[in-house]
């Protein structure tokens, strides 16, 4: 055996070792043994190997070597494990060659969270059972609506761009659109047992977050008219023109989301309630609980069927609603604004500095509490009044336009026009209906032929100040409804106090949240997929993705303070963790290596426990 030290400069850094070791078979190492001079302990090392004879193992000195730096100490050992190991491999750091970055640490993320919350066990019955299971494909669609949504198409593409075989542990080169487009319909297929999933494992970490329920609509449309439940409906996309599904959602009072539905796009939103309503009571055995809900679904069939079923609710009434009331003071209201408020509103209480309430107590079964805010209320005056201007610049340009027209026009479409632009503006309440009086224009072409011209000016009044005094007294109010009418015994109070009736309605913006996510975050509007199952597999995905998102912006939260919920910076600590892969010049080996984590996202990783692989580590 034969030990070279071949130093290329004077720096340690770069001095090469090489071992040659004639007797094959036995594993070399690094050894040493100790002496003691002048109370000082000096350590002599050596190249050793290990052998057995007759069943005992022993050491046997093959080279001297004397006193060691612990720079060249570690050298030398690095040597002897190349020697005993053929995977290892010699080198120099300028033979090493970055040949690929594909991003890794931002998936490893969303894997983990995947893993932690178990969402492949939901994946019982039907699925497919291949190298591409059901599961596995529900997983890849759920990464990539997380960190980087793009079209069922696209996705092969991206897989193969990005270190997800890795992550997932499974080889990726079969997968396809054709394969995930099949999975979509084992996905639907699934769906009851995702939500039974969702909802045990957040009901079991905290059953409080029960107690209060929230239930929300929203739409989105398409590109196409292929799918069977699209169709033309209320959009809250502003696209009136394309069809539409209605998308439902349920998330608990963590705003996490345990039942969701696709209905037709033309559903009217009132008639999806009870059925969830139900789901909770049925499904779930949620018994003692509060359905927080909006103001469009609010029904005396639907607040009845809640109370019948031993349910709370709370909601609000639309503006149209609040007059029906009857323990409204309106005398009081009167002239009531944002400037005088406070004054005139002295024995209301202070919910926060934009809300004043009242606890109106209960009327005809159901309990009232009006709230008036100072800023929306000189808003939607201001608003008004400048729609107000509006309407009356455009009935002159109108009328110019019909003073010069050049066409017959026809008098019920006129009149449509004037309306549809009081719709618009929302301010049809404050006029009158538009009169329309039919005069004759005389023109007198190029050619010097005379011709009449049946047109028409218009003439619309205001109503009367008393009733936009109506229209404005409800400036700034808004009323909430509930049925917690139990009254404390030793108080003579309500139990539930009104402060927590508006908080809990209030605090519905974590399921207004769950719908900007999947729409502006996860990108699931336009839909372009056109079959009913994919549509509802599509929306399965997007729930299940922003279920993981919001669990990571809670842990985020919770350690700097910020809610990256809906914002591009969610996964930002993590985009620059990308797995390399590393080639070796001078064997032509190579090696995969995630690059190294630095300070800042070990210590977020650690923080937020998640459980990431030893490789990142």
């Amino acid at each position: 055996m034969i030990l070279t030290v071949n130093t290329l400069d004077n720096s340690i850094n770069n001095m090469i070792y090489v071992v040659h070791n004639n007797d094959l078979g036995y594993p070399m190492h690094l050894s040493y043994k100790t002496a003691k001079y002048k109370d000082t302990i000096y350590k002599s090392y050596f190249i050793a190997e290990s052998y057995r004879e007759c069943g005992k193992v022993k050491k046997r000195v093959l080279w001297s070597i004397g006193k060691l730096t612990d720079s060249q100490k570690e050298q030398i050992k690095m040597i002897c494990k190349t020697m005993s190991d053929p995977q290892q491999v010699l080198t120099t750091i300028d033979q090493i060659s970055v040949v690929e970055s594909r991003p890794f640490l931002d998936l490893a993320v969303a894997n983990a969270l995947w893993d932690e919350w178990e969402f492949s066990k939901a994946f019982r019955d039907p699925v497919t059972q291949s190298d591409l299971s059901t599961d596995l494909i529900a997983k890849i669609l759920t990464i990539n609506k997380c960190v980087a949504p793009c079209s069922h198409y696209s996705i092969p593409q991206w897989a193969a761009q990005t270190s997800l075989a890795d992550v997932a542990g499974h080889c990726l080169e079969n997968l396809n659109d054709d394969k995930i487009y099949h999975e979509l319909d084992q996905i639907d297929a699934n769906h009851r047992n995702l939500e039974d999933h969702l909802f045990r494992i957040t009901y079991r970490k905290d059953k409080q977050s029960y107690d209060l329920v929230n239930y929300d609509l929203s739409s989105s449309y398409f590109v196409g008219i292929k799918c069977p439940i699209a169709h033309c409906g209320h959009s809250k996309d502003d696209k009136p023109y394309n069809k539409q599904v209605l998308l439902a959602i349920m998330v608990n009072d963590k705003g996490y989301p345990f039942k969701w539905d696709v209905y037709p796009g033309n559903t009217a939103e009132v008639k999806t309630l009870i059925g969830n309503v139900d789901a909770c009571q049925t499904r779930f055995g949620l018994k003692n609980i509060t359905l927080v809900f909006d103001r469009g679904i609010v029904s005396d069939k639907n607040l009845d069927a809640i109370s019948a079923r031993g349910l709370k609710y709370i909601s609000a009434l639309d503006k149209d609603q609040i007059a029906s009331i009857g323990t409204i003071e309106w005398d009081a209201l009167d002239g009531v604004d944002w400037n005088n408020f406070k004054e005139r509103l002295h024995d209301w209480d202070c919910y926060d500095e934009s809300l004043s309430f009242k606890d109106l107590g209960i009327y005809e079964g159901r309990r009232y509490i009006l709230g008036f805010n100072p800023v929306l209320c000189k808003e939607e005056r201001t608003t008004r009044r400048g729609k107000i201007a509006a309407f009356e610049a455009f009935l002159v340009a109108k009328n110019k336009e019909l003073a010069e027209a050049t066409r017959s026009r026809d008098s019920e479409k006129t009149r449509q026009t004037i309306f549809k632009e009081l719709r618009r503006l929302k301010i049809r309440k404050c006029f009158n209906d538009p009169v329309l009086t039919e005069v004759s224009l005389k023109r007198t072409n190029k050619r010097g032929k005379d011709s009449t011209t049946r047109s028409f000016q218009i003439t619309i009044q205001k109503r009367p100040a008393q009733i936009i005094t109506q229209i404005e007294r409800l400036d700034g109010l808004c009323v909430f409804v509930s049925n917690h009418t139990d009254i404390h015994h030793q108080t003579g109070t309500f139990a539930f106090p009104g402060q927590k009736i508006i908080r809990a309605y209030r605090d519905k913006t974590k399921i207004e949240d769950a719908f900007k996510h999947i729409k502006s975050f996860l990108e699931i509007r336009p839909f372009y997929v056109y079959t009913a199952s994919h549509v509802r597999a599509t929306y399965s995905i997007c729930v299940l993705a922003y279920f993981l998102n919001r669990d990571l912006a809670e842990r985020m939260k919770k350690i700097n303070g910020i809610d990256y919920l809906n914002s591009k910076n969610l996964y930002a600590p993590f985009r620059n963790g990308d797995m390399v892969t590393l080639l070796d010049q001078l064997s032509g080996k190579i090696a995969r290596k995630p690059v190294k984590l630095n300070t800042q996202q070990r210590e977020l990783i650690s923080k937020m426990q998640l459980k990431m692989p030893k490789m990142i580590m």
